[in-house]
């Protein structure tokens, strides 16, 4: 025979009043502010300063929506019982509470933690399109994440019959017979975990290998490789939920402190800070000393410092996006080490050596001497770069947009050189 519940009036005051709805609204909030902050941020740097704005970004936005959407499903559920003992929560509220509870679920824990997942996926495959084991793992990544996404999705509509049962019953009795076995539920829960774990890993390791393997400085390759595992936070969020997942299954009172939701948001919000974190270069790589492919113009360094008289009109110089590394592979020989904080290179071709004509011009002490025959006329030539393949090029090759035609440009400039015996 079933027992009646308690009376409500019969427990203190204290409990009854209490409530921790504030505190999982307030923290779950600050989380989805910074999340949103993050995601315009990363939306004005594709849109209007590397004008590349792609599918990853409309995921990624879409994750966002979603995630708003849960910050404001908690919001709707404080008068139906958030944050209060759920004994003291009248049963007609606390259906309505677990109906929200169950379409936050669908949209918040499956959809937008999917679309999150192939948004990480996408961005990363800028990073090294022509390495196939690397793209095959991505694509692998983001089928399986559609894969065990639209199963988790599913099992809610099927676990209990109907599934409305999730917020007419069976948050009452988890062993009722209207529901599938309670174990399946758990083996369900460690499997998606799992899931969860496994794709977040393979999203944070993958590119490890790839960026090390850049010619860029080793605090720039840190930086990357940290931030692009900012996930492993998110993962940490989803091991706690699963924690309290099974241990709290099936408490009237888990509403009290709705830890499974709680941390659930956290991981949601967590996720897509991560996932917009390293777009953000450009706003502070100049403040965090990081700026090592930003493109700028330089002049190139005076050609009196030669000996020598330009007849050109226009300075010797290119201005390229990873150009320091891609320069090597078209024979090189002149260097202009600029500041060491942009880490610039320009290089050039040649037909003659200014510096071997200065040191002829020069005798003992580095005094002028005059040239018994005139020197042929030098000729600099400085060809456009193509953007780079991606085992040269910077971090910000994340950013790059690879589909966009390249623009070339030649320049060609003569030197004359002249002595005279005045």
């Amino acid at each position: 025979m079933a027992t009646a519940p308690p009376d409500p009036s019969s427990f203190p005051r204290e409990y009854v009043n209490a409530s921790n709805a504030a505190r999982i609204v307030g923290v779950v909030g600050v989380f989805h502010f910074i999340a949103f902050t993050f995601v315009s941020l990363r939306l004005y740097v594709r849109v209007f300063m590397v004008r590349a704005f792609g599918i990853d970004d409309a995921l990624i936005l879409m994750a966002c929506a979603l995630a708003l959407m849960s910050w404001i499903c908690l919001v709707l559920q404080i008068p139906h019982g958030l944050g209060r003992h759920g004994l003291v929560v009248p049963v007609d509220e606390r259906i309505k509470f677990e109906q929200i509870t169950f379409w936050k679920t669908v949209f918040s824990d499956g959809v937008a933690m999917g679309l999150l997942r192939i948004s990480m996926a996408i961005s990363l495959l800028r990073l090294k399109r022509d390495l196939k084991w690397y793209r095959w793992s991505l694509f692998a990544v983001m089928g399986f994440v559609v894969a065990y996404s639209i199963q988790a999705i599913s099992w809610l509509f099927v676990y209990c019959t109907p599934f409305s049962g999730w917020w007419e019953f069976q948050w009452m009795n988890p062993f009722d017979p209207r529901c599938k076995s309670f174990t399946l539920f758990v083996n369900l829960v460690y499997w998606n975990i799992s899931c969860n774990i496994f794709t977040d890993v393979l999203l944070g390791a993958l590119p490890i290998p790839i960026i090390w393997s850049l010619k860029m400085k080793l605090r720039v390759k840190l930086y990357v490789i940290g931030i692009l595992n900012l996930g492993y936070l998110a993962v940490l969020m989803g091991i706690l939920k699963a924690v309290y997942m099974l241990t709290t299954g099936g408490d009237p009172d888990a509403i009290f402190d709705y830890w499974v939701h709680f941390w659930q948001n956290l991981q949601l919000n967590i996720g897509i800070i991560a996932a917009c974190a390293s777009f953000l270069k450009p706003l502070v790589g100049r403040l965090l000393k990081i700026n090592t492919s930003a493109a700028s113009y330089s002049s190139y360094p005076s050609n009196r410092a030669y000996g020598q008289r330009s007849h050109g009109r226009t300075p010797i110089g290119i201005e390229t996006i990873g150009s320091k590394y891609a320069n090597r592979r078209r024979g090189a020989a002149v260097e202009s080490h600029l500041d060491d904080d942009d880490e610039f290179e320009l290089r050039t071709k040649r037909t003659g050596s200014p510096a071997t004509a200065a040191r002829s011009r020069r005798g003992p002490g580095g005094l002028s001497m005059p040239s018994s025959s005139p020197s042929p006329p030098l000729h600099y030539s400085a060809d456009a770069v193509e953007p780079p393949p991606s085992d040269t090029n910077s971090e910000e090759i994340i950013l790059q947009k690879h589909d966009a035609p390249g623009h070339a440009i030649v320049m060609t400039t003569n030197v004359s050189v002249r002595y005279s015996n005045k």
